[in-house]
Formats: structure tokens, sequence, C-alpha cells
């Protein structure tokens, strides 16, 4: 296992190296700029923000400056919260984003395997059947739509839920998390069906039912964990699709994470902002791939030698 946790790491660095600099010069060719706003700024304004900021320099040497920086943790200042430095911004967003995934995953991965199991347990009749398409449903409907379908919903027509904002108690956390774990929820449950309806025709599963093995026992001690290998492969691009989605849900919800600094950053071309946030998403996208594989690994032997 600690050789496979090295082989990752060994092509993570590089990765993230070239994530960060491929991000950078897209940011710097992109038209527009941090400055341009509805009134122009007069040139000498102009060339002395960017001297300020260091956008006169080359963008070899402004990359370089930039990767010297974020080795000291330094994602550099913020263009546009003229106030905070990135590093702040981060501090401030990445713990809400951080709750959101790690809650949503949860909800997905107890959702998920629980209705693939039953699925599969009743695999044919009708119970099946009802599960397997409200999976489809939910992985087919993006976050776009079942956000502000909840906000409409639960929010503004039964008024349940908050529908913008952090709350004091746990409920503004409600329709984020499932607007992020239904997609995710929906893939699992397949999987698992899937999976378990496959193992529970293998010999193996035959032979202990002839040993006279409980159906309980036989489903959780010889099926579940070797069911649960194809939904361990999906957790790492499900980690990153609840990244991605979160850029959504939390422009939905007016929640300050690490999602909407991403937005404003973009869309004001604050250069440090939007790297700081591509530069933590893909730290914690590698990271979470590496989790997956330790998952994998440790389900599957056979693939800690891959």
């Amino acid at each position: 296992m600690l050789a496979l946790i090295a082989r990752r790491l060994m092509t993570a660095v590089p990765t993230l190296l070239g994530i960060i600099l491929v991000s950078f010069f897209l940011m710097r060719l992109a038209p527009g700029g941090p400055f341009d706003g509805e009134r122009p700024l007069a040139p000498e304004t102009r060339e002395a923000l960017q001297a300020a900021y260091g956008l006169d320099k080359p963008l070899g040497e402004q990359a370089w400056i930039y990767l010297s920086r974020l080795v000291q943790g330094d994602f550099g200042p913020s263009l546009v919260y003229r106030d905070f430095t990135v590093t702040e911004l981060v501090a401030q967003g990445l713990p809400i984003s951080l709750m959101l995934g790690g809650l949503a995953i949860v909800v997905a991965l107890i959702a998920g395997v629980s209705l693939g199991l039953l699925a599969a347990i009743r695999a044919g009749r009708a119970a099946d059947k009802a599960i397997m398409m409200m999976a489809t449903i939910a992985t087919a409907l993006p976050t776009f739509v079942t956000g502000p379908a909840l906000a409409l919903f639960l929010g503004l027509w039964l008024g349940l839920l908050p529908v913008s904002g952090r709350g004091d108690g746990a409920a503004w956390l409600v329709m984020p998390v499932a607007a992020l774990a239904l997609p995710v929820a929906g893939a699992i449950a397949k999987l698992t069906r899937a999976g378990l309806a496959t193992v529970l025709k293998q010999d193996h599963i035959r032979t202990a039912r002839a040993r006279g093995l409980s159906e309980s026992r036989i489903l959780f001690k010889h099926g579940l964990r070797p069911s649960l290998v194809p939904v361990a492969s999906y957790l790492g691009p499900a980690a990153a699709g609840l990244l991605t989605g979160a850029v959504v849900v939390e422009t939905v919800f007016g929640l300050p994470g690490l999602g909407r600094y991403f937005v404003q950053g973009a869309l004001n071309r604050d250069y440090p902002l939007v790297l700081g946030v591509v530069t933590i998403y893909a730290a914690l996208i590698i990271l979470f791939n590496l989790f997956a594989d330790l998952i994998y690994g440790w389900l599957d032997p056979r693939m800690r030698d891959a």
C-alpha cells in the first residue's frame, strides 16, 4: 500500500504543476483584464496599477514569481477584493466548500449503497425497477436544475428551509447538500446494484448458500466488499464532480464558498483569485483520487501493484 501511495504522489506533483501553469497562461491570454471597466482608466493609471501588481513583466517572469510565492503558501493579493489576500479569501471559503462536499459524499454513499443493495436483492422485481428508474433520473438531473427546484419547492413554496445564505443552525445545509448528493447517489446506486447482482451469481456465493449460510451473512460478508470495487473507482470522479458542482450550488444558494469566489474572480479577471481557487481544487481532486485508489486497493488487493 505504501508503494501505491508513493507512485501516486510521484505523478501528483507534476500533474498539479501542469494544471497551475496551463491555468496561468490561459487566464493571461484571455481577452479583457482586471482593470477593464465601464469607464476606461487613464493610461498612466493603468500602467501604475499593472506595475504595482507585476502585470507589466513578461509572462514567463510572472509565472516564475507566482510559483515562487506559491511554494511559500502565498497566493498573492486579490485584484478585486483589495482589502484581502487570496489566502485569506481561500481560508474563508474553503471550510464551507469542504463541508458541503464532505456531507454530500457521505449522504450519497449511504443512500446510493443502501438503494443499490435493496435493488440487487429485489433484482427483476418492481422495487428494483423503481429504484433504478429513480437513480437514472437523479443521475441525469444537473445541480443547476435540482438546486433552484429545491429552493423553489422547499424554500419559497413550503417555507421549510432557508433559501439563501448561511444560517446559525444546520438547516441551511440541507438543500445544498441534497442538490450535490442526488446525482452522485444515483450513480452509486446503479454501480452497487450492477456489482452486487453480478457477485451474487458467482460460484463462491452458490457454495456459501449450499453450506447453509444465512442470506444476510452471504450478502454482507461475501458479496458486498467485491461489489463495491466499481463504486471505489467512481469516488475520485465523483469528488471532482462535487467540487465543480459546488460552484453552481454555492452561487444558487448564496453561500460564501470557494465556488462563489471562483465565479466572481473569473467575471472580474481577478487572476490571483482564480488561480488560487483552481490550485486548491486541483490539489483536492488529486488527493481525493489518491483516497479512491487506496480504497480500491483495500477492496481488491490485486490493484495494489497496478
